[in-house]
């Protein structure tokens, strides 16, 4: 049985360590300053500051599976086992044209050509996927069949992109009807809708900047109609074929939201135990899905609501950002946040 060591999303003496200006805060007043402000303006709130230190939660002698690792594996190990469409050999001939390294293509142990993770024949202790969900026709099918993957108390460690931060800010989070409609149709490739997208209507990648300009309204740029042209000849030149797009856009409460709401449906078993939020001048958030009974961190359930919009929250916005200029006065919150969820559990 392996043991997971998950630090929680909020860390209150982390959160008051890292940020001087907070040294004074109560817990409860941190847990309202991480809420309305902490969120908002991407501060540190958990000791996983790099996805190295994410990838590290799982053990070395956790078997693991990696799934279309490319040129950019994530895991390294002699328990990792590597899955992708192509086999060892195309990936270092496609790499080259891409700009990457082929020699920092793994050995792929399960090549899928036209098959699925359902024809791996072993289980793991882990599963990992670095900005691969996002590419998946069917998300759903996908949750599905990594848990198939996973054993009795598994996990499914995800890098996400943060669509805010990304090429894909100007366009709008998933929906649980869109996914739906996607498993509906069982979906294998891409539509036209999402080429569209990923070829006509995304932006710039650099996070900082979109971190910089995030109080800006959004960009109401004219559409290139001649790169929609492009999208579309593309999409009826594939003739049904695969084009690899992005069908899915997520923020950290997007995803959190949808997670729940696929769980409630009973169409995966699969629940957040961790999910690490976007950092200031990144671009992926990283969670933690697990198949058994997620273990819970009372900072976490106080700090696990959507995130404050201080573009809208005028009261909010006058306050300085911590770590860039002078920390607002601390708010003591009416009734304690953590103090009210420890006085609920005890009076179950």
């Amino acid at each position: 049985m392996i043991s997971w060591n998950l630090p929680p999303e909020f860390d209150p003496g982390f959160y008051r360590n890292r940020y001087g200006e907070l040294a004074g805060m109560s817990d409860d007043q941190l847990v309202l300053h991480y809420n309305t402000h902490g969120k908002y303006q991407g501060l540190q709130a958990t000791a996983i500051a790099e996805r190295s230190d994410f990838v590290a939660l799982i053990p070395p002698t956790a078997s693991t599976l990696e799934i279309g690792p490319f040129a950019a594996p994530v895991c390294q190990g002699p328990a990792v086992r590597y899955s992708d469409i192509l086999d060892t050999a195309a990936l270092k001939a496609r790499a080259v044209p891409h700009g990457m390294d082929p020699a920092r293509v793994p050995t792929i142990h399960y090549p899928l050509g036209d098959g699925t993770l359902d024809d791996i024949p072993e289980q793991f202790d882990a599963v990992v996927t670095s900005h691969v969900v996002e590419h998946q026709p069917d998300f759903i099918t996908h949750l599905q069949q990594v848990e198939r993957r996973l054993n009795g108390h598994g996990k499914y460690f995800v890098l996400v992109p943060d669509k805010r931060f990304c090429f894909d800010n100007r366009i709008a989070p998933s929906t649980i009807a869109e996914l739906l409609q996607a498993h509906a149709e069982k979906r294998k490739v891409h539509t036209l809708r999402s080429v569209i997208e990923h070829r006509a209507l995304v932006v710039h990648s650099d996070p900082a900047r979109h971190w910089a300009e995030r109080h800006r309204p959004p960009d109401a740029d004219a559409v290139d109609v001649f790169k929609v042209r492009e999208a579309m000849d593309e999409y009826a030149a594939a003739d049904g074929g695969y084009i690899d797009v992005h069908a899915w856009y997520f923020t950290p409460d997007s995803f959190r939201a949808i997670m729940d709401n696929l769980f409630d449906l009973e169409l995966t078993s699969l629940r957040v135990e961790r999910l690490y939020r976007t950092r200031r001048d990144r671009l992926e958030f990283w969670a933690v899905l697990t198949r058994g009974e997620p273990s819970v961190c009372l900072s976490d359930l106080a700090t696990q609501g959507p995130e404050v919009d201080m573009v809208t929250e005028t009261a909010l916005t006058a306050a300085a950002p911590v770590g860039h200029g002078a920390a607002s006065d601390p708010v003591a919150p009416a009734v304690g946040m953590v103090g009210r969820l420890l006085r609920g559990i005890a009076g179950r």
